[in-house]
């Protein structure tokens, strides 16, 4: 089995250390690896086909984005995911920790209209904060701070949105601040959102936040840091393996760190399992 390296070339300026570290450490485990560097001419989707029916296992090296373009491109084959956490919040990576033994262990791998997430999808300002650009990748502002001030700076401006959601055949009409979905725990650079989420149960953490005054709406965000944001009263939580969600427009959701903008979202458990490998050791190595 051949371990390929796929490294985030976008936004990065270290990528020369990043690749030197871990040739570095393969060759001292003796390890059968390829490292690949995306570009805008040989992007992440034309890498992976070169190994697409290899049962290699293909290592994301990047941030929570870089790992769900990597679990798209192997979804349904018999690639096995791995990642090093190079990114900004690096909160897939938390859940793993968290949640996951060492080795390699099948996990849900979650459909939402024709693409897959892993971790966290969310709607409303949550997705307005992670998907604003100009603050989680601004280089001038420091990465633990990043997510902080997109929150600060969206929740002056948050409004809620009218959302239609059907789960288990019953249906939900009403004004929302945010919707999270969890199959992972954390988001955001460190929120748990997700308190006792698992990757390997079967089901999401449906998290649906009425629309409530901004004081409150401030108490529920900082209280994701202790998990407190579970006991407020305008949250209503369900889990579930299926859902729909409906708007009279178009909106943006994030999905695991990437954009996704629709009027309905579908969502389910896709049948076919993705495959993780979790070699912390090889992860502290080459961070080290």
């Amino acid at each position: 089995m051949k371990y390929i390296f796929i490294i985030n070339n976008f936004g990065n300026n270290d990528s020369s250390f990043i690749y030197n570290k871990i040739k570095s450490v393969c060759d001292n485990l003796k390890l059968d690896y390829t490292i690949e560097l995306n570009s805008q001419f040989y992007t992440t989707d034309m890498i992976l086909k070169k190994y697409q029916d290899k049962q290699d296992i293909i290592i994301a090296v990047g941030g929570d984005g870089m790992i769900n373009k990597v679990a798209n491109g192997i979804a349904n084959t018999d690639n096995i995911l791995g990642y090093i956490p190079y990114g900004t919040g690096n909160d897939f990576h938390k859940t793993v920790i968290d949640t996951m033994e060492e080795g390699i262990t099948p996990i849900d791998l979650v459909k939402i209209n024709n693409q897959y997430f892993i971790n966290i999808a969310c709607f409303g300002i949550d997705a307005d904060i992670a998907n604003d650009e100009k603050i989680i990748h601004n280089k001038f502002i420091p990465k633990s701070q990043r997510y902080n001030l997109s929150v600060i700076y969206h929740f002056i401006k948050y409004h809620s949105r009218k959302l239609e959601i059907l789960i288990d055949k019953d249906t939900i009409i009403n004004d929302f601040s945010t919707v999270v979905l969890a199959n992972g725990r954390y988001y955001g650079g460190g929120y748990k959102v997700g308190t006792n989420s698992s990757l390997t149960d079967g089901l999401l953490d449906v998290y649906l936040f009425r629309n409530m005054p901004k004081i409150k709406m401030a108490k529920s965000i900082l209280g994701m840091k202790n998990g407190s944001h579970e006991f407020i009263p305008e949250l209503q939580k369900i889990a579930t393996s299926k859902l729909c969600i409906k708007s009279e427009t178009p909106f943006k959701s994030n999905i695991d760190g990437e954009i996704l903008e629709s009027d309905e979202f579908n969502i389910e458990l896709n049948p076919k399992k993705l495959k993780l490998y979790n070699n912390q050791d090889l992860i502290k190595r080459i961070l080290k």
